[in-house]
């Protein structure tokens, strides 16, 4: 088994923990981090991982800036800018890329780098671990919390259109406005694959006074890439396009 780790949520959690804050004076607060005390964090929660899958391997997935969906999308995660990161964060990352196997691939999120490498077989018994419900659009084997999730390729899909359809507030790009999940559910109904699922997705786009093409774009932001979405030779992501999804041939 080989845990694929999100980086940036492991160094974002830990860097956050281990600030602190001292009141020196009623008026007088320092904010300081001791590397040594994320490391340690680190460190804790790579062994409890390892003792609860049985295996010490390990590939930490980082993100590389700016990635293909600020490409698609000048405002994605534009709500973030600005944002302080937590001390000591891009040193912490250095030192995990240095000190743990791990993946950067241009253009690419973490979830991406998570998303490629458990679905294109060049992994020896893949496991996601990750916080973020992002990766449930991805078929394989997630630790999300506690126990491990198997997730078909049809849930993957549903989870994917679910999103196609209530975008994302925290990458900043909207879905089809006013749709919450309990309305994404409703809209997918009984549909179990991605030849129905889709003809209802493009169909409430059109409702909503909406194009394919704004159903199209917000598919390729909520996707989360998988093998074959990604060019390795020429360092670009192979956009995607219903019209040469084999899955959905049927539909013309």
């Amino acid at each position: 088994m080989t845990r694929l780790l999100d980086g940036d949520s492991l160094l974002y959690m830990t860097t956050c923990a281990c600030e602190v804050d001292i009141r020196w004076t009623e008026d007088i607060h320092t904010l300081h981090l001791d590397q040594g005390d994320v490391k340690d964090m680190l460190f804790g929660i790579l062994e409890r991982q390892e003792q609860a899958t049985g295996d010490p391997d390990l590939i930490m997935c980082f993100t590389d800036n700016p990635t293909f969906r600020h490409e698609l999308h000048q405002d994605y995660k534009a709500n973030r800018l600005g944002k302080r990161k937590p001390l000591g964060y891009r040193d912490i990352r250095e030192w995990m890329i240095d000190t743990f196997p791990s993946r950067v691939i241009p253009g690419l999120e973490a979830d991406d780098v998570m998303g490629l490498l458990a679905t294109d077989g060049s992994v020896t018994n893949p496991l996601m671990v990750s916080p973020d419900k992002d990766m449930r659009t991805i078929p394989g084997r997630l630790l999300a919390k506690e126990e491990i999730e198997a997730i078909t390729l049809h849930q993957a899909d549903r989870a994917w259109m679910l999103q196609t359809l209530t975008g994302d507030t925290s990458d900043n790009y909207q879905g089809l406005k006013g749709v919450g999940p309990v309305g994404a559910e409703k809209i997918l109904g009984s549909a179990a694959v991605l030849k129905d699922m889709w003809p209802k997705v493009v169909a409430a786009y059109q409702k909503a006074g909406l194009t394919i093409n704004d159903a199209i774009f917000n598919a390729r932001l909520a996707r989360i890439l998988r093998d074959g979405d990604y060019d390795y030779r020429a360092g670009r992501v192979r956009l995607w396009d219903p019209t040469a999804d084999p899955s959905l041939a049927s539909n013309g």
